[in-house]
């Protein structure tokens, strides 16, 4: 098992969590004008929405965490890998509200020209660009605007640099695969868990279901929030944001990316709303979409705004 559950994570972490203003404040490398270049974005107004994506009122993003292949000395020899969660997330500049919807890896769906599948693949099939088609034809030809990717080792060094969190282990977790590199020896109680005890936390899922996990992994992201509230912590802002960015993918410039940051910054938690895709079990591992159900709730998420939109079939 090498797959995390990372979209809830970077939706947080960065337009709604760590860069809650803080680190996404200090742009590119703390060692590379980071500070000046934020500074000189916000005076200039480029932080402002309206300036950062011009002539948007909603964005809609897709945050996927991509898992890597590796070989038998555990090296990174291909980036298009499988994906463990995939989540769609719609920034609302005017009603000033963030509203996410994850979509279970394992969900059966057709991906254009490879017939049907479940969507964890799509990314190894045809790398961002076929994974965005296949979300967007999901959701009813839904319009993607911006991408971000983001692996394991991005996760552990944020959490790192943070100095850790803390969070009350609910039960004792332990699994080890070496093939993996992946090695969970968590004994339950209240603890602060630094980058590789938390990537175990929220990858755990040895002894129950995935749905278990995502709800793991949303009690982590209120944890995350919670420590970032620590002034204490934006003083490591830039090593942050160095981590972060050092392992991710997105087709955002810096300067957007501190605009959603502060965008998200001013937000409540009633104001940020994260959902999952209602599915049912299908054959074998794979889960089937409950069509009747998702429509209701994409439709309530304000996904679909107009009555063009209709659920993929």
């Amino acid at each position: 098992m090498r797959r995390v559950f990372w979209a809830l994570f970077w939706l947080m972490f960065w337009t709604g969590g760590l860069v809650l203003g803080t680190a996404l404040g200090y742009l590119h490398f703390a060692s590379e004008g980071t500070v000046s270049r934020a500074v000189v974005a916000y005076i200039t107004g480029e932080t402002k929405p309206e300036n950062a994506f011009p002539g948007k009122r909603k964005l809609t993003i897709l945050v996927v965490g991509a898992d890597e292949n590796r070989d038998h000395r555990k090296r990174v020899v291909d980036t298009m890998a499988r994906t463990d969660t995939i989540l769609v997330a719609q920034v609302d500049f005017v009603n000033q509200r963030i509203n996410a919807l994850s979509i279970p890896r394992d969900t059966l769906v057709r991906i254009p020209r490879h017939g049907w599948g479940k969507i964890n693949s799509a990314h190894a099939l045809g790398g961002p660009r076929l994974l965005v088609e296949t979300v967007s034809t999901l959701l009813g030809n839904l319009q993607i605007d911006e991408v971000v990717i983001v692996s394991y080792k991005a996760f552990e060094e944020a959490i790192d640099a943070l100095g850790g969190v803390t969070i009350e282990v609910e039960k004792r977790m332990r699994y080890h695969d070496n093939w993996g590199d992946l090695h969970i020896d968590l004994q339950p109680g209240v603890q602060r868990l630094n980058g590789k005890q938390a990537l175990g936390y929220v990858r755990f899922r040895h002894t129950d279901s995935d749905f278990h996990r995502i709800e793991r992994q949303q009690k982590f992201m209120r944890a995350v929030k919670e420590r970032l509230k620590d002034p204490s912590v934006w003083m490591r802002a830039p090593q942050v944001l160095a981590a972060g960015l050092r392992h991710t993918r997105t087709t955002m410039e810096f300067e957007q990316l501190l605009a959603l940051a502060l965008f998200a910054r001013q937000l409540s938690d009633e104001q940020i709303r994260t959902e999952t895709l209602p599915v049912r079990d299908g054959a074998g591992t794979s889960l089937i979409v409950k069509r009747e159900e998702a429509t209701q709730l994409i439709r309530e998420l304000g996904f679909w705004d107009t009555d063009t939109y209709s659920y993929a079939r």
